[in-house]
Parts: C-alpha cells; structure tokens; sequence
C-alpha cells in the first residue's frame, strides 16, 4: 500500500482495518510535509502493530528529522536497516541524519552502503558530492556534482545532442552556457564567467527570464538570452561547445591548486541605486545602512528563519538603521519590528530582482541566513554577514568564518541546532567595532 491512494480511501481503510499497519503506514506519508508531528504519530502506531516491519521506523525516522529531532531520527533509522539492510532508502535518511549531526565520515560511508544496496547515483552520487565540498575535498566532490542533473530531471546533453560539452580547454569559437537550479545558484556559478571570457572566442549566456536585464548589464560583452514567457528561445548562434554553469568548477579546477577564483561582477542602475540610497540616508543621516533578511519560505525555511525579535541587538546599534530585504514579509514580522526596520525603499524582492540587486548595492552591510540576498550581496561585492543554520548548505563549509564564493563575506555558524542568540550577538559585536565601522565605510560601492 502507497499514499498514491486518495487520503479519504486511506482514512477508510484505517477504519475498517484497525489493526492493519499498512493503512497507518500510508497515511503517515500523506501528512509528512503538512503536519509532520502527525505523520510520527501514525508511523508510531503502524510501528506497534508491527513491530518487524523496516517502513515504518523508515518514516517515523523522516518525521522527526522534519520535526528537527535528528537524534531521535538516527535512532529510528538504524533501528530500521537493522530490519531491512537491503533497503537504500533507510541508508540514504541515515546518512542525511549523520550529515546534520555533524558525523560527516559516518555520512560519507552510508552513500557507499546506500550504492551497495541499489541506490541510483544519482541519490547516492549527489548525497556524497555535497559532503565533500562541504569538506572542502573538492578534487573528489567536483566530479560527484554531476550527478545533480539526473536531480533536475533532464539530460543537459538532450538540448544540444550535436555539439560537445566544454572541456575547459581554449576554443576559438563560441560557447554556450546553461545556467541551472535557483536564482542563488546561477548567481553564485556566474562569478567564474570572467575565467570562461579567457578561454574562448565568444560567449551565449543562456539565464532564468528574471535575471535577464541584471546580467546583461553584468556582461556587456556576453550574449545573453531567455526563454520568453512562453518558453520559446530565440535563435542562437552557431557554437563550437556547451557547458552548464555548475559544472563550471571541476571543469575550470576550481579551488583544486589552479589560479581560477570567483570575482564579483554584478552591476546595477546607478540612477536607482542613488535613488534608494539618498531615500533611505535621508531618514537615517550619518547611520549605516544595514539590509536584512529573517525568514525563507523554502521547504526548510524553518532551519534559516530569526525570529524579528532576536534582531534587537542590531537594531540597538546606535549608528545602525536596519532596512528590509525581505520578499514576501508577513504582517506580523513587520509588526513585530514595529519602527526598528525600514522598509520602504519602493522595491519588492520578489517580482524584482534588477530592483533587489539595486537595492542590495545602496546597503552599506548584510545580513541575513543563507538565501538569495546573500549571494547578490556577494556578487556585488557588499560586506555580508551570513548567519549558517547547524548542517549549512555545502557551499558554506563546514567551519571557519571565510567564504571561498565571494570575498567580503563573514559567516557566523549556529552551534545548536535553532539557538540563534549567540549568532546575533557574535554579528552585532562585530558591527560595533570600530574596525568593521572603518572597513565598510570605505569599501567602494557597486557601479554600473
């Protein structure tokens, strides 16, 4: 029995077989992403009536790591390869689960044993590609990054079937370059653009339609393009070669003993950053523009979420104003930051990306957990303080303050899981030094 059944034939079935697992087991599934707390309960109780059977402690094991309870779920989850080793699934949770409590070696060897067990590679590829580059194990994890593409569901190859992919090596012709994944990723892989110029005759930047305007204006002398609202692109150029942006790493050995680095690059409207920023120095004369970001709406968004009231200690900066960049603010954020946060500046982050990264430019600082804003503020070149959740993305790393991606980021690591008192007040001490009130004060801002 699945949760492909309707939830009402699954609620049925419950009734009329009181007694049976399977129904309990299916509709645990059914509220996993809803109501997390509820899909424990009903794996719990499918567990009872069964106490052999691997599923359920497999679910009940994903209920609680969405439930944040990670201890709880390793537990579960060995409990149940020790049912069912065969099962790739159970070692594939077990390893996310030892990834988040920070056993990475641990994490590394269960996508071996997930492999073993049948695991595609593209599950167990990518669940070891990220934990090396989180380790910074780069000449082994590059490689692994591919397996991202089955992730994503196509074949980058089936776009161009008659033309090579790019070997990194100088080609005389043209290049086509696929950008990939969110906003934040081609953002973040686009910084590698000025090493991909070296290497070949012409450049096709092929973007999200929302990034078009900002990246042209970051490229002048790149041909960027689109999918229109309907999806059509227009014609492209003839081209010797075609890459996809994330894969622009291993093919350019980054971080891996060459001379290849990231470098800002993006360029903003003058005009509309100078008017942000007069708007915004006029309600705030001889204060620091520090923009911030609280709350992601992703799946995990609760992980990279700071509560409005935890932000006091910034706000109580004497020579700080606090400016939102944040898309889709509730209410009853913006209530709750009442007059300690401004947020009108005429820009919504959501509909407007050329607008957020103009905005993001008439800042004087960052902060925010890991998400869009970071990686504009990064490929700017602002002053960003990144506030990392326990078990971070694999482009932060796993310790130290210094991101590889863009130079004037400082990061700040969570050391229990959803305590962020410690990381707010370790960023608001370095906001008040007098150092980082120099340093930022005389970094040059973003021109067109």
């Amino acid at each position: 029995m699945t949760t492909t059944l309707p939830p009402e034939q699954i609620r049925r079935l419950i009734v009329i077989r009181a007694n049976d697992p399977r129904p309990m087991h299916a509709w645990a599934g059914t509220r996993m992403t809803d109501a997390p707390l509820e899909a424990l309960t009903w794996s719990r109780r499918a567990r009872t009536a069964d106490p052999l059977a691997a599923p359920p402690r497999q679910r009940e094991a994903l209920a609680l790591w969405h439930l944040g309870r990670a201890a709880e779920a390793d537990i579960a989850g060995r409990r149940c390869v020790l049912l069912d080793p065969g099962d790739w699934h159970a070692w594939i949770n077990i390893g996310n689960v030892k990834k988040r409590l920070g056993d990475s070696a641990f994490a590394l060897r269960t996508c071996a044993w997930s492999k073993a067990a049948g695991a595609p590679f593209v599950m167990a590829g990518m669940n070891a590609a990220v934990l090396h580059l989180r380790r910074g194990d780069f000449e082994a994890g590059w490689p692994l990054y591919r397996a991202r593409h089955g992730t994503l569901g196509a074949d980058p190859a089936s776009v161009w079937p008659d033309l090579p992919e790019w070997d990194g090596r100088p080609i005389g012709g043209r290049l086509r370059l696929l950008t990939e994944q969110g906003i934040g990723d081609t953002i973040m892989f686009l910084t590698l653009v000025s090493a991909v110029r070296d290497r070949v005759g012409s450049l096709t930047l092929l973007v999200n339609q929302r990034l078009r305007s900002l990246v042209r204006r970051s490229f002048p002398d790149v041909q960027v393009v689109a999918p229109d609202t309907d999806g059509v692109l227009e014609p492209l150029p003839v081209a010797k070669a075609w890459i996809c942006a994330g894969d622009l790493p291993a093919t350019l050995g980054l971080f891996t003993g060459g001379t290849v680095r990231p470098s800002s690059y993006l360029s903003v409207d003058p005009e509309h950053r100078r008017m942000i920023r007069a708007r915004l120095q006029r309600r705030h004369p001889g204060k620091r523009l520090v923009g911030i970001t609280w709350t992601s709406k992703a799946e995990d968004g609760w992980r990279r979420t700071v509560h409005p009231s935890l932000w006091y200690p910034l706000s109580d900066i004497e020579d700080v104003a606090l400016v939102s960049l944040q898309y889709a603010a509730s209410a009853g954020d913006l209530a709750a930051f009442g007059d300690r946060l401004d947020i009108d500046h005429g820009v919504d982050p959501l509909v407007n990306l050329d607008g957020l990264a103009a905005l993001v430019s008439a800042m004087d600082s960052v902060v925010s957990p890991p998400n869009n804003t970071v990686h504009f503020a990064g490929a700017l070149g602002i002053p960003s303080h990144v506030l990392l959740p326990v078990d971070p993305d694999w482009r932060w790393g796993e310790d130290g303050a210094d991101n590889l991606w863009y130079e004037n980021t400082r990061l700040y690591r969570q050391r229990r899981d959803g305590d962020w008192v410690p990381v707010i007040a370790e960023v608001a001490g370095f906001l008040e030094s007098k150092e980082t009130m120099r340093r930022e004060r005389s970094i040059p801002q973003p021109t067109a």
